[in-house]
């Protein structure tokens, strides 16, 4: 009877612990099976967060980039508008006498001089002397004036006929009185000065297209 009865107890006491063992081992199990997929969506998220970093960042030097580019032809612009010299006098007769004073100006072609048809109704006159070709004309309140050195043997003709049909298709600034357009071939040197009110304009250029095209810019930004 004895012997039953331990026996017994200890069917039982084995029973309890595989019982507890298998309790601990299922909460375990539990246990890694809820951490697992928590684990797994955490470095999801932490990756995820990683790429949308890279992305922002990516984007703010895109727009970083594409800010100083659409600059630079502000920039640009703004260089442009500043080509052109700009005296202040005290008053206009003081700004008209500067510019009547420049170095190519003549008030109307020079009667007994040769003439020289320079195209679309356009005729210069042609002063030569001293080892030097001078074609001078005028246009409106413009006087322009072609140099040329006779001893090297230039011509300036070509480039008074340039200078003009190229001012048929672009407008210069209007003078308010005189302007004078000096083209020396001779020492590679080109200049237009302007007048209006008490302000003389001047603009310098390494040919006679690119003077032209600096004083219409010029022009549109008084």
């Amino acid at each position: 009877m004895k012997m039953k009865k331990t026996s017994l107890l200890v069917v039982t006491g084995m029973a309890l612990i595989l019982a507890g063992c298998g309790n601990r081992s299922t909460s375990t199990n539990s246990k890694k099976a809820d951490n697992t997929p928590k684990t797994e969506a955490v470095k999801r998220s932490e990756n995820q967060t990683a790429a949308d970093q890279s992305t922002a960042n990516v984007s703010a030097v895109a727009t970083r980039n594409n800010s100083q580019t659409n600059q630079q032809p502000t920039a640009q612009k703004n260089q442009a508008s500043t080509n052109a010299q700009t005296k202040e006098f005290n008053d206009q007769a003081q700004a008209t006498s500067y510019v009547t004073n420049q170095p190519g100006y003549t008030p109307g072609n020079q009667q007994g001089l040769p003439t020289v048809n320079l195209g679309y109704g356009i005729t210069g006159t042609l002063n030569s002397g001293a080892g030097q070709q001078m074609l001078q004309w005028n246009e409106g309140n413009w006087s322009f004036t072609v140099r040329a050195s006779a001893v090297q043997g230039q011509d300036p003709t070509p480039t008074a006929k340039q200078i003009v049909s190229e001012l048929e298709n672009v407008y210069l600034p209007a003078p308010q009185n005189h302007g004078v357009g000096t083209f020396d071939i001779a020492t590679n040197t080109y200049t237009l000065t302007w007048q209006k009110n008490n302000k003389v304009y001047s603009v310098n250029g390494n040919s006679p297209s690119d003077v032209i095209s600096k004083a219409v810019n010029a022009g549109k930004n008084e």
